[in-house]
């Protein structure tokens, strides 16, 4: 039996779909088949049952999912004490960003990484916060930046700033903020956001609190798409202070008078990972980059 096998099997198990596992595991939907075929065989069970919409746990695939799980962390764990006896971290760390990594100090993060940890490989990943929690839930990444607290208690959060949120428009808008009040602000058109965003929320609850309704152009599901459509004349969006006053100064945007509300910002890791020696080497750099 082959390691790469029980994986598969987990990650098909985790995404009941054979393309998604297959995408997950950056490899083709045919060699994903040809893992569970041969895991099938070897073990005399049926694991799967093959539906219209994907891949479904027999009984005894649900058993031994768990027992896969269990031994797949085994052999994580040697190794990360291989390292820990060697006095060295290897791997792959895989670290979510949800804004421009500039407000994430990702500059001064990796170089202390390559300085302490130079066996080490990084991956960046752009992710919006809600996927993020997801995607560590699913073990897609180790870490990442996000805003807001966790959906649940299997997510560990270290605070690292508290932000404030403000408005930003196109720069040739400045005249019509300076005077304008949350009932002309809601009557211009806004970029908005998916649902699941941190800021949909929090723009959202502001409009609704004053009884008002914003009107919405477009949705924009990634950060820097949001920022493009404001100082290229869409709309109205909400942002991170630092990042509105930045585009302020560089005269491509204008911001509104008031804040509209704080978020945290945090690093967050899978609390049943945090004795795993990527993720501890993670969480030791960015305390040291952050804590100064």
């Amino acid at each position: 039996m082959e390691l790469y096998h029980l994986k598969t099997f987990i990650t098909v198990a985790e995404e009941g779909h054979l393309t998604r596992a297959a995408q997950r595991l950056n490899t083709s939907q045919p060699a994903v088949s040809a893992h569970i075929k041969n895991l099938e065989e070897e073990l005399g069970l049926i694991l799967f049952t093959r539906t219209p919409k994907g891949m479904r746990l027999t009984e005894e695939g649900s058993v031994l999912k768990t027992r896969a799980a269990e031994a797949l962390s085994m052999i994580d764990n040697i190794r990360d004490q291989a390292g820990v006896l060697k006095e060295e971290v290897t791997g792959t760390l895989r670290i979510g960003l949800h804004i421009d990594p500039r407000y994430l100090r990702i500059d001064r993060l990796l170089s202390y990484l390559q300085r302490a940890h130079n066996r080490l490989d990084f991956h960046l990943l752009q992710r919006w916060t809600w996927q993020q929690f997801e995607d560590l839930t699913k073990g897609r990444i180790d870490a990442g930046f996000v805003y807001g607290e966790p959906p649940h208690g299997d997510i560990t959060a270290m605070l690292l700033k508290r932000c404030n949120i403000r408005v930003v428009g196109p720069v040739a808008w400045a005249d019509r903020l300076s005077g304008a009040g949350w009932k002309e602000m809601a009557a211009m058109p806004w970029v908005w956001t998916p649902p699941n965003c941190t800021f949909c929320t929090i723009a959202t609850e502001a409009f609704e609190k004053r009884r008002l309704k914003p009107v919405k152009v477009t949705i924009a599901d990634q950060e820097p798409v949001v920022a493009t459509l404001v100082t290229s004349g869409i709309g109205l969006a909400i942002m991170i202070e630092d990042e509105a006053m930045e585009y302020k100064r560089a005269g491509k945007a204008a911001v509104w008078k008031e804040v509209v509300g704080t978020i945290d910002l945090n690093f967050v890791y899978h609390r049943k990972r945090e004795k795993e020696a990527v993720v501890c080497a993670a969480i030791e750099s960015v305390r040291a980059v952050w804590e100064h």
